[in-house]
């Protein structure tokens, strides 16, 4: 990066001052020269309460809007406000009953009015963010009172950005000093929004991306932070291959980084999700260059908050709270025990959510998909607002046709995906499978369908989900020819079946290992 000097100006201000014979001492800053403070959030998707932090001690409710407000109000008023930034890596949307409520024309409206209470400078799109479609996210983009960035996310053409209020990058003036933040969204965009959407819209590489802007921004700042949705190993590589990036600010892969890591000079922090944990940065700039770094990630435990709450946040965690236990708040029934999630392997709630699909739509087979299972149920009541948690997206069921060969495809996908832990695992309601190493290749033993031997000459009908089935090259390996809705979305289809069936699960694998 180019070298400047960014002190000269504050000298010159202070001889100016001795010359004229000032009487006043200047006050000293609450942060010295050259120090600013980053806070960061990422992929809090809908949760504006205390939600459960399942790595501690007990598992305690912790976080929320109200309790986040306050540390970061306490550090502001700690390290001057002017010292500070407080950037969100993206995933505002999707997850709790708040973003399905819309309000001035937009689904997800309340978050922003959350974020703003809180303080926000900037925010990263997200994937998720385009869930309620490209024109709702247009909308929040204008509504937004804060920076929304990212650089690679354009509209169609690739020449300008997507979305109004849209910045590739800003330049903040933080404790005197100029910081440039770049945003970044998942190379992967094209994947995870609509056949639709994605007509109207071009990425391109995040790395190109932010390369362009590093160069464009270097004469003109002290340091670059990149403010990413990418996952932390797509972050490693960026800082791999984009040299002048400072300090990533990550998102995406809910990851609780409780210790920076170091890729060359660049360092990766990132927050964990749901607005539990608060990441907090301190760096020392000195000529062009970061020479001190302290990192720390605090988790909002709610009793050790240093400030009183900010009684109109209060009241607003409180309006939303109402509305939606009277929306949400039906009780469904009793766990008897967790129905946990996994993405890349198994579980209980995938085995619990394909059996829904399957039994709602009277078909033979119910696929879903393991990084559509948002939360988890745990043992004791479950409310409506709990299932929808799970559930959130809403996609639409749609029920089409398969043969025989391709379930046997599907299953070897989930054979795969178990074995190397990376991929999206296929929640396969009606389906049973062993299988067996041969040769360092998996063998499928046995398949049954409905409780009976495969028959790979005949035709089953299938129930999934709109996301899975407008995905279907990527997801099933083909794309359903005569794929029709079935009436209702999957949260409509997981309500009538808690309610038919409960929430039991037997523990019984579907897919077994032998030898």
């Amino acid at each position: 990066m180019m070298r400047r000097v960014a002190a000269s100006g504050f000298l010159l201000l202070g001889l100016g001052l001795v010359a004229l014979g000032c009487p006043k001492k200047v006050p000293e800053p609450l942060s010295p020269p050259g120090r600013i403070t980053i806070m960061h959030t990422n992929d809090l998707h809908g949760h504006y309460l205390p939600e459960r932090a399942d790595w501690l001690t007990g598992e305690p409710e912790i976080g929320g809007f109200v309790r986040m407000e306050q540390e970061v109000r306490a550090i502001r008023t700690e390290r001057g406000r002017d010292n500070t930034l407080l950037l969100d890596g993206g995933d505002i949307l999707t997850g709790t009953p708040l973003t399905a409520i819309k309000e001035e024309g937009a689904w997800g409206t309340p978050m922003l009015r959350f974020m703003e209470a809180v303080g926000y400078d900037a925010w990263a799109v997200g994937n998720h963010e385009f869930d309620r479609g490209l024109d709702n996210i247009g909308l929040l983009s204008s509504k937004a009172p804060f920076a929304v960035l990212s650089a690679n996310v354009r509209a169609k053409g690739g020449k300008s950005p997507l979305l109004p209020n849209q910045g590739y990058s800003r330049v903040f003036t933080v404790n005197g000093l100029r910081v440039g933040v770049i945003g970044a969204t998942t190379d992967s965009l094209r994947s995870l929004v609509s056949p639709a959407d994605w007509a109207r819209m071009d990425t391109i590489p995040a790395n190109d991306a932010l390369r362009a802007e590093v160069s464009a921004l270097d004469p003109q700042t002290d340091v670059i932070i990149a403010l990413t949705h990418l996952g932390v190993d797509a972050d490693k590589k960026l800082a791999a291959g984009v040299p002048g990036i400072d300090l990533i600010v990550g998102g995406h892969s809910h990851t609780r980084l409780t210790a920076a890591v170091k890729q060359g000079d660049t360092w990766i922090v990132q927050a964990g999700s749901y607005g539990r944990s608060l990441g907090v940065v301190e760096l020392d700039i000195s000529n062009d260059a970061v020479v001190a770094f302290h990192y720390e990630l605090r988790d909002l435990v709610l009793d050790t908050a240093t400030v009183e709450a900010d009684p109109s946040l209060v009241g607003l965690a409180e309006h939303y709270r109402t509305n939606i236990d009277t929306l949400y708040g039906e009780e469904l029934g009793k766990a008897p025990g967790k129905l946990d999630k996994e993405y890349a392997h198994e579980s209980a709630l995938g085995r619990w959510i394909s059996d829904a699909l399957r039994v709602t739509t009277h078909s033979d087979v119910g696929i879903y998909n393991g990084g559509g299972l948002r939360s988890e149920i745990v043992a004791g009541v479950v409310t409506r607002r709990h299932l929808f948690e799970c559930f959130p997206f809403e996609n639409a069921v749609l029920t089409f046709t398969l043969r025989g060969d391709q379930i046997v495809s599907l299953v070897l996908k989930n054979i795969a995906a178990d074995l190397d832990g990376k991929h999206g695992f296929l929640p396969l309601g009606g389906v049973t499978w062993s299988w067996r190493d041969k040769a360092g290749a998996p063998e499928i033993a046995s398949l049954s369908v409905a409780g009976q031997p495969i028959d790979l000459s005949r035709t089953y009908t299938a129930a999934s989900t709109s996301y899975i089935v407008e995905q279907g090259q990527k997801h099933l390996g083909f794309v359903p020819a005569d794929a029709v809705p079935a009436g209702l979305n999957d949260f409509e289809a997981a309500l009538q079946y808690a309610r038919q069936a409960g929430f039991s699960d037997s523990g019984q694998k579907r897919g077994v290992r032998v030898e």
